[in-house]
């Protein structure tokens, strides 16, 4: 019997027995189950020096215990796969499978080189299960979402959709305030603020004039909430507040064209990030309930 045709009849195989063989000796497009315990579910593949992990976790919802719903955790794992998969983490292919309402899977790929040193390669699967579910965790503790504003009727929606798109395919969470259930008693100054203070950032499209120009300021000013202001060259909606990028370091505006719009919504995520963090490395350093002990 060749190599190959012992994995085509080996469906799993142990940790320890994938050492011996070794990494670089695995058959080329074959897939086999590793089997161990207290060890994430994973498939190997090799392609020349490629090797493909796929990962499941499966979540059988009427043993799930944790305080989000089985179905709201899975999403947010698929929405951190692709968080960390732009942060540089060799991840790709993320899906779920979630047609059946009692077991939910989701799956991702890790790709590896195949000379990567044994130890490395347990460590680097443990770390990718690992990684996927705390940041799910953080994303849904910490609210890790953005609020969209701007024009929200006609070719004004459509573009607050594009936007919208773009930054779900980067794994975040938006709101659009048009679409969000209102609440009795509740005005749309207190409706955009309770959205708005929920989020990680806000992104305004400030091309043209509509009612975002009176939620601007209590966004901005009032609530400070970081944001990033999209507004397409030579156009905007007002003069009136563009002495507050200046004034202030929580708002910045970025200009684009219909064919940079997407580069310039990154680049306003790199600089909300960036904001972000060393304001909170300033809070850490001066504030003293938040100084390390």
């Amino acid at each position: 019997m060749t190599e190959g045709e012992y994995f085509e009849d080996f469906e799993e195989i142990s940790l320890t027995e994938l050492k011996e063989i070794g990494l670089t000796n695995v058959p080329e497009n074959i897939s086999i189950q590793i089997f161990e315990n207290n060890f994430p579910q994973c498939y190997l593949t090799r392609a020349g020096n490629q090797l493909s992990i796929r990962i499941e976790e499966h979540i059988y919802t009427k043993y799930w215990f944790h305080k989000y719903h089985a179905s709201v955790f899975a999403n947010a794992m698929i929405k951190a796969i692709k968080r960390l998969t732009i942060e540089g983490i060799p991840f790709s292919d993320e899906e779920i499978d979630e047609e059946d309402e009692v077991h939910i899977f989701v799956r991702w790929t890790l790709n590896e080189n195949s000379d990567i040193e044994f130890e490395k390669f347990i460590e680097n699967i443990n770390t990718a299960f690992d990684i996927v579910f705390e940041r799910a965790n953080s994303m849904l503790e910490n609210s890790d979402s953005i609020l969209i504003l701007g024009k929200d009727t006609g070719e004004g929606l459509e573009l607050l959709k594009r936007i919208q798109s773009h930054l779900e395919n980067l794994g975040f969470y938006t709101y659009i305030i048009k679409e969000q259930p209102d609440i009795i008693g509740e005005s749309v100054m207190q409706k955009v603020l309770r959205f708005g203070l929920s989020s990680r950032y806000v992104i305004i499209e400030n091309s043209e004039p509509t009612g975002h120009l009176y939620e601007f300021p209590h966004i901005t000013k009032f609530a400070e909430l970081t944001s990033i202001v999209l507004q397409r060259k030579g156009e905007g909606a007002t003069w009136m507040f563009e002495d507050l990028y200046h004034k202030l370091n929580s708002i910045k505006k970025f200009e684009y064209t219909n064919e940079t719009l997407e580069e310039q919504i990154n680049q306003g995520i790199d600089w909300a990030d960036n904001y972000l963090k060393e304001f909170g490395n300033y809070q850490k350093e001066n504030l003293p309930w938040m100084k390390k002990k």
